[in-house]
């Protein structure tokens, strides 16, 4: 077990300081490894192979994990076993249904295999033939070929990290790693994951730039959640700015938590009256808020220095990217609420539905709460708007930079029609690139509400083996007309209208989608 355990320490530094492992599974030559131990005595089961499992992750997982519920028969509480499961079910890394676990028996040789597969993301090969492992159990000699293949690629990167003086600088952070949790008086006190977390965190609090965030595995795929709509919930997207914080992002339009009263920029501070603390991730608090439709859920929260409770009631919704409609017979409306994956597909069949109706002479496109979107989606848009070969935008990366051009689908002239813009403090990111473009070829271009969010950075996201992830700033853009950089400038609205709230909850009234109506 120490063995195991020392593994993971270090298999975690080298996650922190060089980046070794990928959302890749690996590629495994069996042939080259070395079989330390043959002995065939003890009988291996499936209790003894998932705590084997679990014991790889151990350092990284935060306390909650505890909360889960095993729903399996056959799990004694308080053991080991029980533990060993909340880990792997809380990294969604297995299934928690309800049926007997049969922890007392042994498992094939190829399942155990399947299972190093898709638990420690390793992919086997050239062992031994298909049937010869469906035919055997899982024995000491598995378990140690893979013991034996994470040490060695242990070793071997550890070796090559001290090639330089930063990488020395590395070996030295990782000495006193080991040296403080082996060796402190405290020791016994310290808890290795929250030691390895605060200092990712630290680095990447480092660069001064918020931008840029590491989710562990757990946040990680919360994150990812918190842009799909695949489950009943209150429907705005959450963030979770640093441990206990989640905040409002933006509520989605016509969904319960526009409804209820939420409001961009709420801290969610408890959840039924349950505190949000350090200690919970963005999973568990979106666990707490999902599910079921029609239930409600109280949420506390924080707008301003003033603390009140705001009821919501879940619901399911099927939510698309682009709404559009004919609002009377002269112009058409079109809602992007984010610059997600084929939006500009979408659209292309949209302005496609304009060309045809000749009645159509004013388009406002609605930008309201869309935060965040693809670089390539926004691009790809823009050549519906400009001609071909102009500059749309300049993309400049650390040593180097990217000019897009449009394409130019001559599908709908533009510049035959009114054109408006629904904007407001969550307009962000891709719907200022798109905004800005429009505004330098378009001067006659009308943007409705209030100042913009002012994000002009480019993140990309890079994944890693156990399922955390880092999002980091790579790149920035920059106005294709002046080639200045904007981020923290506001696009202005040309007319301010202040959003009646009141009377979009009470009558469904839109006022400012009104005034763009009626805009000569």
């Amino acid at each position: 077990m120490k063995t195991k355990i020392s593994i993971s320490v270090i298999t975690s530094l080298i996650l922190l300081s060089i980046n070794f492992w990928s959302a890749q599974a690996l590629q495994i030559s069996w042939s080259n490894l070395t079989i330390v131990n043959t002995s065939n005595e003890l009988k291996i089961t499936r209790w003894n192979i998932f705590n084997f499992f679990a014991d790889y992750y151990s350092w990284q997982i935060p306390e909650s994990y505890k909360y889960i519920k095993v729903n399996y028969l056959d799990i004694d509480s308080w053991t080991e076993l029980e533990e060993s499961l909340q880990k792997l079910i809380y990294l969604d890394l297995i299934e928690n249904p309800l049926k007997s676990f049969e922890k007392n028996n042994e498992l094939s040789a190829w399942a155990f295999y399947r299972l190093s597969e898709k638990i420690l993301w390793i992919k086997v090969e050239d062992i031994e033939t298909e049937e010869a492992l469906q035919n055997r159990n899982t024995d000491n000699n598995d378990i140690q070929i893979m013991t034996n293949f994470l040490w060695e690629q242990t070793i071997e990167i550890e070796t090559k990290s001290t090639n330089s003086e930063v990488k020395q600088k590395i070996a030295i952070l990782k000495d006193i790693y080991d040296t403080i949790i082996s060796k402190h008086y405290n020791k016994d006190n310290f808890d290795e994951w929250e030691i390895l977390d605060s200092a990712i965190n630290w680095i990447t609090d480092w660069v001064d730039d918020k931008y840029t965030v590491y989710f562990p595995p757990v946040e990680s795929e919360s994150f990812h959640d918190s842009l799909s709509w695949d489950y009943e919930w209150i429907w705005s997207y959450v963030d979770m700015e640093k441990p206990g914080f989640v905040r409002i992002v933006s509520p989605i339009p016509w969904s319960p938590s526009e409804k209820a009263g939420l409001k961009w920029g709420d801290l969610v501070i408890k959840v039924d009256w349950k505190e949000i603390g350090e200690n919970n991730s963005l999973r568990e608090v979106i666990t707490w808020i999902k599910w079921p439709a029609w239930s409600t859920v109280i949420l506390t929260v924080d707008r301003e220095w003033k603390i009140f409770d705001i009821e919501v009631t879940r619901e399911r919704i099927i939510i698309t990217d682009i709404e559009a409609e004919v609002l009377n017979t002269t112009t058409y409306y079109i809602h992007i609420k984010s610059f997600w994956e084929h939006v500009a597909k979408d659209f292309k069949e949209t302005i496609t539905e304009i060309s045809n109706d000749k009645n159509i002479n004013k388009v406002i496109i609605d930008l309201r709460n869309n935060w965040w979107g693809y670089l390539t989606e926004v691009a790809e848009m823009l050549s519906y708007f400009v001609e071909k070969w102009e500059t749309t935008a300049v993309v400049k990366y650390h040593d180097s930079e990217k000019t897009f051009t449009s394409r130019w689908y001559d599908l709908v002239d533009f510049s035959k029609y009114d054109l408006v813009i629904l904007q407001n403090s969550w307009t962000a990111s891709a719907s200022e690139i798109l905004i800005w473009t429009l505004r330098d070829y378009y001067p006659d271009l009308e943007l409705i509400w209030e100042k913009t969010y002012w994000k002009w950075s480019v993140q990309i996201m890079k994944n890693y083996r156990d399922g955390s992830l880092l999002k980091y700033t790579i790149a920035k853009w920059f106005t294709w007309l002046t080639e200045t950089w904007i981020d923290q400038i506001w696009i202005e609205p040309t007319i301010k209208v202040i959003f009646d709230l009141d009377n979009y909850r009470k009558n469904w009234f839109d006022n400012q989608l009104d005034k763009a109506k009626f805009i000569d």
